[in-house]
């Protein structure tokens, strides 16, 4: 029984990959009697095609793809869950510096998403009267947290992808090159590639993830329902292991070590300077200008890993506003406890059990109540949650969506 356990997992090279690297490079999966293998490929899209091929237990995967896989939307494996958020936060917005300029012009304030949404919007306008195709923005996957994210700001402003805007599938390394070779006219995506852009001199940070949607989940660790089942003790051991990575990894203490790691060829493979923004929330709009952003990237605290089932049922919420799944679905009652279901807060509670973790008692919340920091009852101890507002002041009540029993 003592046999040391074995988990292999993909990933692909943004900044949130940090807790799962921080487990292996630091000792915390050996110290669970844990062998932690980590393979890297490009992208996201890459990871989703070897995922039956490579042997893989895990991946790092944006949080909204295991609800998708719930749903059994094309093009996924079946049947992913969600354990484990390994990040929030640590996404930019990336304009062309001739895209930050017309937005400037039409009133754009930086970093706030409502006025960027505006201005986009009169841009869209002008570009449609002057016969000019529409805007591009690079996303890394078509079903990703940005996607929706970035969806969500748009219609702030009654701007709607494939008429007003274009959204195009790219790996996060390749998307500063093609910024700069004009291929696209933007990109929404995990760290450093906003700040890579921005050094270049060809790009301007326009808002971030953290203004869009406080404290949401960026990427998670997903499995699938038959692996979790079947290996309850070994997922356990990788939960706590990667749990006290994110506290590591969320220590000021820590951070040059953190970005140094990261930097390496077979991580991020990247200046390790271009990696310290996202760690510190000190982010460069320009070449000369920096933007203060707290809680930009959180990898521990305020409930940062736990999966909450009303996050899962938000991103299901916007895959049915903007049909990525079949319009019945709302009627569902099995749609909607799939989705539900794609995060596993139960599975995450009995792995921190043995190291006495504070957990929320609830496994769903109001989305986009708490403007700031508030105590609420956990497992343990008291704990901390939020911010969680959504740039708009909007709140997102999972309940609402629940399908009449007769469904």
């Amino acid at each position: 029984m003592a046999a040391s356990k074995s988990f292999k997992a993909g990933f692909a090279p943004t900044i949130d990959c940090a807790v799962l690297v921080v487990a292996f490079e630091k000792g915390f999966a050996t110290d669970e009697n844990l062998s932690l293998d980590l393979l890297r490929r490009p992208s996201t899209g890459d990871l989703l095609a070897e995922w039956g091929r490579l042997d893989l237990q895990g991946l790092h995967l944006s949080a909204a793809l295991p609800v998708a896989s719930a749903l059994g939307l094309p093009d996924l494996p079946s049947n992913l869950v969600a354990p484990f958020v390994l990040a929030t936060g640590g996404a930019t917005f990336v304009v062309s510096q001739v895209l930050h300029d017309d937005l400037a012009e039409q009133g754009m304030k930086i970093p706030d998403p409502g006025t960027l949404a505006r201005s986009l919007a009169r841009v869209a306008a002008s570009r449609q009267r002057a016969r000019l195709p529409p805007l591009i923005f690079a996303v890394e996957h078509r079903l990703a947290v940005s996607v929706f994210e970035l969806r969500y700001l748009l219609d702030s402003a009654h701007l709607r992808v494939g008429h007003d805007v274009n959204l195009l599938v790219a790996a996060p390394a390749d998307m500063p090159h093609m910024l700069e070779a004009g291929d696209i006219d933007g990109f929404y995506v995990g760290e450093p590639y906003g700040t890579s852009a921005v050094l270049r001199g060809t790009a301007r940070i326009v808002t971030t993830k953290s203004h869009i949607w406080q404290n949401a989940p960026e990427k998670v660790l997903a499995v699938s329902r038959d692996w979790a089942t079947a290996q309850p003790a070994t997922l356990e051991a990788l939960l706590r292991a990667l749990y006290r990575a994110g506290e590591w990894c969320a220590s000021h203490a820590n951070i040059e070590e953190l970005a140094g790691i990261l930097a390496a060829p077979h991580y991020l493979d990247m200046d390790g300077d271009l990696i310290l923004p996202a760690l510190t929330g000190f982010i460069s709009h320009s070449p000369a200008r920096m933007l203060e952003c707290p809680g930009f990237f959180s990898t521990s605290s305020k409930a940062t890993n736990f999966p909450w089932q009303s996050q899962a049922l938000w991103f299901y919420s916007q895959m049915l506003r903007w049909e990525d799944c079949p319009p019945e679905f709302a009627s569902d009652a099995k749609a909607y406890e799939a989705a539900c279901e794609a995060f596993r807060p139960d599975l995450f509670r009995t792995a921190m059990k043995p190291i006495f973790a504070p957990v929320p008692a609830a496994n769903m919340k109001l989305e986009g109540t708490l403007k700031v920091p508030v105590h609420v009852g956990a497992s343990r101890s008291s704990l901390v949650l939020g911010p969680d507002a959504f740039f708009d002041g909007r709140i997102f009540d999972p309940e609402k969506m629940v399908p009449d029993s007769e469904s």
